[in-house]
């Protein structure tokens, strides 16, 4: 698209008289037309909408997206090694959510800004509706204006709402906007967006001390292994601490409540995941819930759903129903 022109809109909801398989199908072909092929997968049944709104500034891209919550895979068979590397950076407007990449998980959340490139897999989960500004730019002119290498790229780290980062996010979502009153303005502005970008960047790479990646790569691995293995019973804090490569008490210091800290985050990712069950298939069995989520017993369940939702699993299902 080019400067000055409209932007494009693009928009997704089910019907009654479509399937949900066939709505995200065609919300697959959306995302592939507007970023990069991925795997999209409901996390609930019911109605689903989605909306992204698009404008092309010479090779930088703006779009708002809006969405219901959902599961969005960029695996390996889907990337094309002739397709140019891009470079999004993704500021959350609303909602909550989890984007993974070289084996970090960065939080998604309250207007922080978050780095991923096309060109190796990701994954993005929001288990409630939400809402994203989304820049696309060519990687290879970001490495070029700010001298990281694409594999130091600060990928899946959320730089917080303050501070540089939280300027340049501030920036792109005016230009979101601004796409729609002028878009003429807009174009001129987005010839800065790569340069901010690569700021952005280079400011994130001089942070990280190159012999440092041990206490916050540590961390990182950490937050990925249990994002993949929460679900299954039998985790335990050694198990994570060998995938990590480091001992019980060196993974507890990684995380602010020690002990607690790890076992507060596992619970919470079990009980979201519980939520996530009980909405798309309010008749299942509560014992099914909490063995597919994680807990080795129900009463173990119950004790931890009351503890963070204030309710129990029975109690909050019936509220849902």
């Amino acid at each position: 698209m080019r400067g000055g022109v409209e932007p494009a809109v693009m928009e997704v909801r089910s019907t009654p008289e479509v399937s949900q398989q066939e709505t995200f199908a065609e919300w697959e072909a959306v995302v592939a037309a507007a970023y990069v092929p991925v795997v999209v997968t409901p996390v609930r049944s019911g109605e689903f909408r989605a909306r992204i709104v698009q404008s092309r500034f010479g090779t930088i891209d703006v779009s708002m997206v809006t969405a219901s919550g959902q599961h969005l895979s960029r695996i390996p068979r889907l990337i094309n090694e002739p397709e140019e590397p891009i470079l999004f950076a993704i500021v959350t407007t609303h909602g909550h959510g989890w984007l993974e990449q070289d084996g970090r998980v960065g939080e998604l959340a309250d207007g922080g800004l978050t780095l991923h490139v096309s060109s190796r897999p990701f994954s993005v989960h929001f288990e409630q509706s939400w809402g994203v500004v989304a820049v696309q730019v060519p990687l290879s002119e970001v490495v070029g204006q700010s001298g990281v290498p694409a594999d130091r790229l600060p990928t899946a780290v959320r730089f917080p709402p303050e501070g540089a980062a939280g300027l340049v996010g501030r920036f792109f979502c005016g230009l979101a906007q601004l796409q729609y009153t002028a878009p003429d303005q807009a174009a001129t502005l987005a010839k800065h967006g790569t340069g901010l970008l690569a700021s952005v960047v280079q400011l994130a790479a001089d942070d990280l001390p190159r012999d440092e990646p041990a206490q916050a790569l540590a961390k990182q691995r950490a937050l990925a292994f249990i994002q993949r293995h929460y679900a299954d019973p039998e985790l335990t804090i050694d198990q994570v601490a060998g995938a990590c490569a480091v001992s019980r008490r060196t993974l507890y210091r990684l995380f602010e409540h020690g002990e607690d800290g790890v076992a507060t985050m596992v619970r919470r990712m079990r009980i979201e995941r519980a939520l996530a069950l009980i909405r798309t298939d309010p008749s299942r069995p509560l014992l099914s819930v909490a063995g597919a989520s994680g807990f080795v017993s129900e009463r173990q369940f119950y004790r931890a759903f009351k503890r963070e939702m204030g309710m129990t699993p029975g109690e909050f299902r019936s509220h849902h129903a």
